[in-house]
């Protein structure tokens, strides 16, 4: 996985995987099906990796209309994995593609459930998804694809030698408001650390905490019933990387949405690109 800044509103991750690997692996289901009793495909595919059985694993389930909510949610909650992506074709119109030219692509609609909730966003289940709809048999008409989220349009193009781009909102984190949420002090005894070193970044989504170094954040044992009662859907811890291979480290914790620690976190990028891409320790941005 590798993101950069592309600037103010939008950051970009790339992901490189062989074609429909090995461990791109169909599951299926009878007690959960559908009303007209058509059981749908559901894949299980490894995100962020070239290795079996390694990186962020998400359920992707291939309908043809959409589905009830609840049903959704039982299924996620089946798989009980991170997330669960369900996806439906809407169609096929006029996409402006990630460089800006327009271009002709296919439309789902995309939703994302953890297995106690349903999500606003999700990085790693968008690229399984997008890499199921491009590895099907046949391949797609177009090289891009337009998924309508609750986080707004998101877009997906296949490049070469395997490479799925996906274009993701940035999302810099804000100021703390007085009075919302954790004290510096209510974080620091969170995460058992002095308070002296902790930096409480913002928020966006998520709560930003900056450490000393990237040991800090590998240490990092938090207390997870604490950070579920904070009002935001999870925390996002950072420190500088520590040595030529990554600019910046971080961990994902979401106890509140049922995901206690999440390996590979991609929507938390969306705000760790716009605060490392305007850190002086980083000239750009990378894993």
């Amino acid at each position: 996985f590798s993101g950069h800044c592309l600037g103010s509103m939008r950051a970009r991750a790339l992901c490189r995987a062989p074609h429909r690997p090995p461990w791109l692996r169909a599951k299926s289901f009878s007690s959960l099906v559908m009303a007209d009793e058509r059981c749908p495909a559901l894949l299980h595919v490894d995100s962020f990796t070239r290795v079996a059985f390694a990186g962020n694993p998400a359920a992707v389930c291939l309908l043809d209309a959409p589905a009830d909510a609840t049903w959704m949610g039982a299924v996620a909650a089946n798989q009980n994995l991170s997330e669960t992506a369900f996806m439906w074709p809407t169609g096929a119109s006029e996409v402006e593609g990630l460089e800006g030219e327009p271009a002709r692509g296919e439309t789902f609609e995309l939703r994302w459930f953890t297995p106690s909730v349903e999500v606003d966003l999700c990085g790693h289940a968008t690229l399984a998804a997008a890499h199921a709809l491009f590895s099907a048999p046949g391949g797609r008409e177009s090289p891009l694809l337009r998924f309508g989220t609750r986080s707004g349009e998101l877009v997906a193009a296949l490049r070469g030698e395997g490479c799925i781009e996906l274009e993701f909102p940035a999302s810099p984190p804000r100021p703390l408001l007085d009075g919302v949420g954790p004290t510096r002090g209510d974080v620091a005894l969170a995460l058992g650390l002095p308070v002296d070193k902790v930096v409480v970044v913002g928020a966006s989504d998520d709560l930003l905490v900056a450490l000393p170094d990237a040991g800090a954040v590998a240490a990092l044992a938090p207390d997870l019933h604490a950070v579920s009662r904070w009002p935001y859907r999870g925390l996002i811890v950072t420190a500088a990387g520590s040595g030529s291979e990554a600019d910046f480290v971080s961990r994902f914790f979401g106890p509140a949405v049922g995901i206690p620690e999440d390996p590979v976190t991609g929507s938390a990028h969306c705000t760790l690109a716009p605060y490392w891409s305007g850190a002086p320790e980083a000239e750009h941005v990378f894993l």
